[in-house]
């Protein structure tokens, strides 16, 4: 038997002017009563037995309970005729609780796979009770609650919070799995007694064990009328539906240190934590998508005993509470405390390890995947480094590297993101919006790309050729294509090897040589990686394989120029506006080391070196203006 108890006996004080004298728990959500809906999920996930706690207009509740034939339940309504609080109303019913039972309150509106929850507290068979655990977007003024690192209730933070101190962003979320044994030395305790504000902080300091679970399901309280508006808005556009954890989700995967904030260099202390302009109103959007928000993170501080355990918890319990600030949250973050490398003062040997959770391998991926039920496909990963990319492609995720932190020129792996933006909220910002949209544009361009076919897409450099180039691979694989891009960045010529001009600077002879041994049959190769601070390429490269049938994409400033080798080549010429270029310039070589005097001298030389012979190779191609930021795509 399976035993739900619904905390029914509320008055709905602030809800009088829609509930027309009825009973909270009746409230109408989307044309059903919030109380039928309750038990429904209760059923759909094995509840035999309902125990609903009434108090006041009690008789609305048991009349409407018997209209629906108790949903062919065994159903209880119970009234002791005295408001008790939503603990005391539960031990005042204790003879009638199964020894495990689920407590919901009646003004919730919740979507959520009580099958995982159940799964999770038997898995802390000590524990007196385990309560749902969620971030919200005001946790300044909540009550919140303080996990460790084994899933148990360390301790309660009521509202309001010292200022001096950095708390976890987790609440409440009134839903909770309880061993009735837990409670019975508190059997008979008068007053008005709350869950929340009295009973569980008493059994900690008793010294029960309390777990906690945490989920980014649906959970709601519609106990207002704004909050009521906001419930039925959330069910009628389906949102609700597709919170429950039996549904897969879509992610966002973050790196921390150089996406998130500001990369100092081996982050040890909280005080140094310092977010990056416009992450906030970035997260706060992921927070109103479908998206869940999820940091992977390589944290060797640890490791290399430069920080405590304790001052990680620190840390990002600052990074949740300026967040929090700003109405915006995490869904989880996992991070790894490893690293390899052993030998040196300080080190935490224990930590010292091979493991399979430091990025670029994927196990916090992995472990995410388990916890909320990911689906990959649809999901992204964000980060300013190639070992994001790395990972990210290690495991079938869509990588954007940010031009923020290392903005990808750490090389301490071979990779080539898909997208490139400039930081964090123009990476949430196309996700969102312009991402559909350019894929679409892609798809539409490309249309007559057949397998087997060569795609060259030329243009100035930063004019947003790669991001298309990467749109048309994605585009054709959901037309069953296998497709891939190969940068013309991956033949650039060592610096001290060049000859003079823009197709000096390239060795095209070795891309030819490739693309006219493509249809003699399947290829292996490593695609290189360019060094930019070096000017060179790094050893050994990207192995891939290539069938004659695949898609092949070549980008660069002089794809173009492969055109007279290959006349059925599908051509595109990528462009926009030049101040905005001359910006995007400018930027890649400050990130790159050099200063303003420098940066524009690079500049002005390419004006005259390659633009001129970079325009002359668009002719017969497709031209086109992509401005990604904007949602501005021209052909």
């Amino acid at each position: 038997m399976k035993q739900v108890v619904i905390l029914a006996g509320g008055k709905g004080t602030r809800l009088a002017e829609r509930l027309n004298g009825l009973p909270k728990p009746l409230i109408d959500i989307c044309g059903m009563p919030l109380l039928e809906r309750q038990i429904l999920l209760a059923k759909r996930y094995g509840f035999t037995d309902v125990l609903v706690l009434v108090n006041h207009a009690a008789q609305f509740i048991i009349d409407f309970c018997a209209s629906r034939n108790n949903w062919g339940l065994r159903l209880t309504c119970l009234n002791d005729g005295v408001p008790r609080g939503t603990a005391g109303a539960t031990l005042a019913a204790l003879d009638h609780l199964a020894e495990e039972f689920l407590v919901m309150y009646g003004d919730t509106m919740l979507e959520v796979d009580l099958n995982r929850f159940q799964q999770a507290h038997m898995a802390h068979p000590r524990a007196a009770a385990t309560l749902f655990l969620h971030p919200n977007d005001h946790p300044n003024d909540s009550d919140l609650v303080e996990v460790n690192d084994d899933g148990g209730i360390a301790a309660f933070h009521p509202y309001p919070h010292d200022p001096s101190c950095y708390y976890p962003n987790l609440v409440n979320a009134a839903l909770y799995w309880v061993r009735k044994s837990a409670f019975l030395p508190f059997r008979g305790k008068e007053g008005q007694i709350d869950f929340a504000k009295h009973l569980f902080p008493e059994m900690l300091v008793a010294g029960q064990e309390l777990a906690g679970y945490i989920s980014p399901e649906y959970i709601k309280d519609s106990g207002t009328p704004n909050r009521l508006d906001k419930v039925c808005k959330d069910f009628m556009s389906g949102r609700i539906t597709r919170s429950n954890l039996d549904q897969q989700q879509v992610a966002v995967f973050l790196d921390r240190d150089g996406t998130i904030n500001r990369e100092v260099g081996h982050l040890a202390n909280a005080d140094a934590l310092e977010l990056l302009p416009g992450v906030s109103q970035a997260l706060r959007q992921l927070n109103q998508s479908d998206y869940r928000s999820i940091i992977v993170t390589n944290q060797p501080v640890l490791a290399r005993g430069d920080c405590s355990m304790a001052e990680l918890r620190r840390i990002h319990a600052r990074m949740e509470t300026l967040l929090g600030h700003e109405g915006a949250y995490l869904d989880r973050i996992y991070f790894c405390p490893h690293h390899p490398d052993s030998g040196f003062p300080g080190e935490v040997a224990a930590l010292k390890i091979d493991c399979n959770c430091r990025k670029p391998k994927t196990g916090l991926i992995e472990a995410a995947c388990r916890e909320f039920n990911i689906d990959l496909f649809g999901s992204w990963f964000i980060g300013d480094t190639l070992v994001d990319v790395a990972t990210a492609h290690a495991i079938g995720l869509r990588a954007i590297l940010v031009e923020t932190g290392y903005a990808g020129m750490d090389y301490r792996a071979k990779a080539w993101p898909d997208y490139t933006l400039p930081d964090l909220p123009h990476a949430v910002d196309f996700i969102l919006n312009d991402h559909r949209q350019l894929l679409e544009f892609a798809a539409m361009q490309t249309a007559e790309v057949k397998a087997g076919d060569l795609v060259l897409v030329g243009g100035l450099s930063r004019s947003g050729k790669s991001n298309f180039s990467s749109a048309v691979i994605e585009s054709l694989r959901l037309r069953g294509l296998t497709a891939h891009r190969l940068p013309l960045d991956a033949w650039l010529i060592d610096d001290q090897q060049r000859t003079a001009g823009v197709k000096g600077r390239y060795d095209l002879p070795a891309v030819s040589q490739l693309l006219q041994a493509r249809t003699s049959g399947m290829q292996q190769l490593e695609l290189g990686v360019y060094h930019k601070l070096q000017r060179r390429q790094m050893e050994s490269g990207i192995p891939i394989t290539i069938n004659p049938q695949d898609v092949i994409i070549v980008d660069g400033t002089i794809a173009l120029e492969l055109a007279h080798l290959f006349p059925d080549a599908h051509r595109f010429f990528v462009e926009i506006a030049e101040d905005e270029r001359k910006r995007r310039v400018l930027k890649e070589y400050r990130l790159r080391g050099c200063n303003d005097e420098e940066a524009e001298f690079i500049y002005n030389s390419r004006q005259q070196d390659e633009v001129p012979y970079i325009f002359a190779g668009a002719n017969g191609a497709n031209r086109l203006n992509i401005q990604l930021t904007n949602q501005h795509f021209n052909t």
